[in-house]
């Protein structure tokens, strides 16, 4: 049932036609049980796609575009999954108020003024750092070389995203019961090791860049930590939605940090 566990996390973390996710309900934990174990895989398949596609935008159009279209084909792969989670952490954890406040505004779905700030900073460095890619591999000249390093910082990025997660996963859980505890379930020691051996792997595709393959990892551990501190301090734990913005944050930090270190 290994495979199934790889289909049904594309199926919920993504939009590939690889089948219906399983539905969130009363029974979450089994639902989810052994998906949330392939999230490194999940990001290595979304960053490939979504470089593959900046790529070929670069044959034909300026960095910048390349940059906006890369990040449109970045949301449109994850659905804009973890958008939503910025936008709450943005709503939340911005806001000056109490724990439980706090807890309720993230719920609300409504969009509120740091929810939406949260949001064109996110979507906006993603799509910067893509075109600082996407001018690099140009000026390496439009061969294959260029676009497999494009390729390999976009893999790299997403699943050095998503490997993140499983440091969250160790913090307490501010809502109990709600889709993060859930994520939690189907996660052990094997999936973390296995996390560690994709982790180290990606520094090495990512040293064939620069040093980039080991700041990237190193600028998304900060940023982990930072987040984590943030949401026990003002939430009381993680969340979902902390998650999400884990992995929107961190795919920015490592997408610049192969954009300043190529």
């Amino acid at each position: 049932m290994r495979t199934e566990g790889l289909r049904a996390a594309l199926a919920f973390f993504t939009r590939l036609p690889v089948g219906r996710p399983d539905a969130p309900g009363t029974d979450q934990g089994a639902g989810f049980q052994g998906a949330a174990g392939w999230l490194p895989v999940v990001g290595l398949v979304v960053g490939c796609l979504a470089g593959a596609v900046t790529a070929v935008a670069g044959h034909f159009l300026p960095p910048f575009a390349c940059g906006v279209i890369g990040c449109f084909a970045w949301t449109a792969l994850t659905g804009g999954l973890h958008l939503d989670g910025v936008a709450d952490c943005g709503d939340g954890l911005w806001v000056e108020a109490g724990t439980q406040r706090r807890l309720e505004i993230m719920r609300d779905a409504r969009l509120g003024t740091f929810g939406g700030a949260a949001l064109f900073f996110a979507l906006a460095l993603k799509a910067a750092a893509l075109a600082a890619l996407a001018g690099l591999a140009a000026q390496a000249g439009h061969g294959a070389v260029s676009a497999l390093n494009l390729l390999t910082a976009c893999a790299c990025s997403g699943l050095f995203a998503r490997t993140a997660v499983f440091v969250l996963m160790r913090r307490p859980s501010a809502r109990p019961g709600g889709l993060g505890a859930a994520l939690r379930a189907g996660v052990g020691r094997r999936e973390e090791i296995r996390a560690m051996l994709f982790t180290a792997a990606a520094c090495g595709a990512g040293l064939t860049l620069g040093p980039a393959g080991l700041l990237a990892p190193a600028a998304v551990l900060c940023l982990t930590f930072r987040l984590a501190r943030t949401a026990e301090r003002r939430l009381g734990g993680v969340t979902g939605d902390v998650f999400g913005c884990l992995v929107e944050s961190a795919e920015c930090v490592a997408l610049l940090a192969f954009a300043a270190q190529w």
